[in-house]
């Protein structure tokens, strides 16, 4: 059954009727929301995935209640992946908890593996468009990342972020 679900998930996840059919949209995000629950997401009320997302694992997938992630989407979550409340994620949103190992120096980079750590989102956070997340972050409440930013490291609450690496501005 899971796989009939993850079907139906990423077939309406494929078209984007958003901006075309309003009231179908809405609809069609209920139904989508509905499959990810039941692939193992955790997903809060009131809350949607945009059109195109890709998410690699849906049992290591949870967002909180009104929050949002915008089209185009790409979600590599080998490990937990936490999205509070009312968190606000703009397109082309990039997001990965693994990371090459590169500890060997007599070992090529590819053949010493990955280690993955979680990323945990706070909560009241607006994420601009094509925003990079990567391993082992925590982004703490009340932060704006501003759009094209790469995130590296923790983020302390009620500040915002921009740049490649994010800085406080």
């Amino acid at each position: 059954m899971r796989k009939i679900y993850i079907l139906v998930f990423e077939i309406i996840n494929f078209f984007d009727f958003r901006y075309r059919l309003r009231p179908l949209a809405k609809i069609l995000d209920k139904i989508k929301i509905f499959c990810l629950i039941r692939c193992g997401s955790k997903i809060g009320n009131n809350s949607r995935i945009g059109s195109k997302a890709f998410i690699l694992n849906y049992s290591n997938f949870e967002i909180g209640d009104n929050s949002s992630i915008e089209k185009n989407a790409e979600i590599f979550n080998y490990d937990k992946i936490i999205i509070g409340n009312n968190v606000e994620i703009g397109s082309q949103f990039y997001i990965n908890t693994s990371n090459h190992k590169i500890s060997n120096k007599d070992l090529p980079i590819s053949k010493q593996g990955t280690v993955n750590k979680q990323i945990i989102i706070g909560s009241d956070i607006w994420i601009g468009a094509r925003v990079s997340i990567l391993s082992g972050v925590r982004i703490n409440d009340r932060v704006v990342i501003g759009a094209g930013s790469v995130v590296t490291q923790d983020l302390e609450s009620g500040y915002v972020y921009a740049g490649v690496p994010a800085k406080k501005i």
